[in-house]
């Protein structure tokens, strides 16, 4: 069996998959693409993830002949070993090509964790009903999306549910951050993973905190760095912008699980701070081309993953120029003043939660691929 998964999120989702492949079969050999979490379950990687990692344009560019040269690499090891099931990992400019060629060469092929095609290049569904065999997908609505455009698919569930699972209490998590004495609100923010996003949304935040600690001088900001970030070039921006606000390394769950409210930057943590039901403001700012731009080709009414599972504008959405100082300090403010907010809020995430199913993804997934694969009495 061959897996492609060539970023860090598809290598830990990756990596649960394989552990739960080797249970039920255990001479199974996996090859393909993946980091050192799926390596630690007897995982051939030809190719490590971290070769794959590409980010911005200028480096996706410089980065295409790496990809060609990589795609050339698995589509040989698959026509070579002839593996009984393919499953692709998210990662889609790369992996639906990829998909074309396994088509090509009659290798079937599972695709978990689906790109983004509904909200934009929704064109994108043809390709993927012509050469994907299943889609497995983690949110409610694709099912439906890919069942109106005759793709297989089956809905496993989000990965979310059974990894905060564990999550500690807001008592535990502030014994643990050593938080216990805070008086006043705790505000956790959440300014990206990525240079670009953190360099457009922390300066803004900091600011909506300055103006909400003339209010509430004992409120304390917390910043969790993510691991693709400097935490001193954070820390740097938070001293230059004069903002009491304490920055850690990591530890984004314990912090939220913490918190009383949440500044979060659109993506997965949104929906990660929504499952451990933390009311939340989200914001987006882009440069105003790529608004421009997006505005012309993104299909869907909201932003925020919370607000498209539910279908509504649960969590308010701060997207460019609404996304000010003041309008968050407002915004902040209106939450952590009023607890009939906070409950609705609450009672949104919990039905949000039980949409997302059970828990027990990585063995759904496990299932789903051992139906391609041939056992030897299969022979």
């Amino acid at each position: 069996m061959m897996i492609v998964a060539g970023e860090a999120s598809a290598d830990l989702h990756g990596a649960e998959v394989v552990a739960e492949l080797n249970k039920r079969v255990p001479d199974l050999k996996i090859f393909g693409v993946g980091g050192q979490s799926m390596r630690a379950h007897r995982f051939e990687a030809l190719v490590p993830a971290e070769e794959m990692s590409l980010a911005g344009l200028t480096e996706v560019l410089m980065g295409l002949p790496r990809m060609f040269k990589i795609m050339g690499q698995l589509t040989q090891a698959a026509q070579e070993r002839r593996p009984d099931v393919v499953m692709l990992i998210d990662l889609p400019d790369f992996n639906i090509r990829l998909a074309k060629r396994l088509k090509k060469l009659g290798i079937p092929v599972v695709y978990y964790i689906s790109p983004q095609i509904w909200a934009w290049r929704q064109g994108r569904v043809e390709q993927i009903r012509r050469f994907v065999d299943k889609m497995l997908v983690i949110l409610p609505f694709e099912k439906e999306f890919y069942k109106k455009h005759n793709v297989e698919v089956e809905f496993v569930g989000h990965p979310l549910v059974e990894e905060l699972s564990h999550a500690p209490s807001q008592e535990l998590a502030r014994t643990e951050l050593g938080l216990n004495e805070t008086a006043g609100p705790i505000v956790a923010l959440l300014p990206g993973s990525r240079q670009k996003e953190v360099s457009r949304h922390l300066p803004v935040m900091l600011k909506a905190v300055g103006l909400l600690r003339k209010d509430k001088p004992e409120l304390r900001a917390l910043i969790p760095v993510a691991s693709t970030i400097s935490e001193d070039w954070v820390q740097t921006m938070v001293q230059d912008a004069g903002i009491p606000a304490e920055v850690v390394n990591g530890k984004a769950v314990e912090i939220v699980s913490a918190c009383d409210a949440a500044v979060v930057c659109s993506g997965t943590s949104t929906l990660q701070t929504a499952l451990l039901h933390k009311p939340m403001v989200v914001v987006y700012k882009v440069s105003w081309f790529t608004h421009f731009i997006l505005k012309r080709l993104v299909k869907v009414a909201y932003i925020a993953l919370v607000n498209l599972i539910a279908g509504k504008e649960l969590v308010t959405e701060l997207v460019q120029n609404a996304f000010t100082p003041v309008r968050l300090k407002d915004e902040l403010g209106a939450i952590l003043e009023n607890p009939t907010k906070q409950a609705a809020l609450k009672s949104g995430f919990e039905k949000l939660r039980s949409s997302l199913g059970d828990g027990a993804v990585a063995s759904r997934v496990a299932d789903a691929l051992t139906e391609f694969i041939k056992r030897p009495d299969d022979q």
